[in-house]
């Protein structure tokens, strides 16, 4: 008795399904913390992005969040390799204020509020 596939292929399903999950992972925590971003100019809710592998101190983006988030798909499903360290970050000189309950819009911050729903959703 034998397998009825290569165990190869099972492997590499396996690799493919953790990465979507990954992606669905780390678009979900964008969404949320697009969406919980506090607006005046939108400037700071289209500041988020995301990286692979590293961080990047340097950049600050001022998007629409819809462009961060198809900005944000098509990183994820060029890299595919499962396992990759994704960040999530923004370098927005008043993110650290808006974090510690600055904004009345956001008391609770946004980062910690998106942490804790992406870790319901996927718990």
């Amino acid at each position: 008795m034998g397998w009825s596939r290569p165990l190869e292929g099972f492997a590499k399903q396996v690799e493919r399904d953790i990465a979507d999950r990954q992606r669905e992972m780390v678009i979900f925590a964008l969404q949320q913390l697009i969406q919980h971003s506090p607006v005046d100019t939108g400037a700071y809710r289209g500041s988020h992005f995301v990286t692979v592998g590293g961080r990047d101190t340097g950049r600050v983006p001022e998007q629409q969040g819809e462009l961060a988030l198809r900005e944000a798909e098509m990183l994820l499903r060029a890299d595919s390799r499962p396992f990759k360290v994704a960040y999530i970050q923004t370098n927005i000189p008043y993110g650290e204020r808006i974090e510690s309950g600055w904004s009345q819009q956001a008391p609770g911050g946004v980062y910690a509020i998106a942490t804790n729903s992406t870790r319901e959703r996927f718990r």
